[in-house]
């Protein structure tokens, strides 16, 4: 009996291990997803804020004469909350980004996981469907 066939290559604590490490890459991968989300809403209801003042100032004769306090307050608020949401969304990215980062250094030192099993679970292999490039010869 060979040395390969005695001892596998995926064993259990290599399977475990992969598995956990690629939850923990989809929860990296969900966190940037909700901060992109953050930093898209605000800029969303900032423009729904500023469109509702717009509306307010064209709609409130009151407003025409002196300084319109109530359309720049509401102005105020529009840069506020997208300011906010800019700044809240790229910090959960961040993190996102960082939880990404400290996942790829525990599959990097690993001890279960071959080489291959961690590019794998880096997402670094080429997958097996992917068509090889095509190459010309000079004639």
């Amino acid at each position: 009996m060979s040395a390969a066939a005695a001892f596998p290559t995926e064993t259990y604590e290599s399977v475990a291990a992969m598995e956990r490490y690629q939850s923990s890459y989809r929860a990296a991968e969900k966190e940037i997803a909700f901060g992109e989300s953050v930093w898209s809403a605000g800029i969303v209801v900032g423009g729904v804020i500023l469109v509702a003042s717009l509306v307010e100032f064209l709609l409130n004769p009151a407003e025409h004469h002196g300084f319109p306090v109530v359309f720049a307050s509401f102005i105020a608020c529009a840069v506020l909350v997208v300011l906010v949401s800019q700044v809240m969304g790229t910090a959960i990215r961040g993190l996102g980004q960082l939880l990404s980062a400290a996942v790829d250094s525990d599959v990097n030192s690993s001890p279960f996981l071959s080489n291959a099993q961690r590019a794998r679970a880096m997402r670094l292999s080429k997958p097996a469907t992917m068509p090889e490039p095509i190459r010309i010869r000079a004639a």
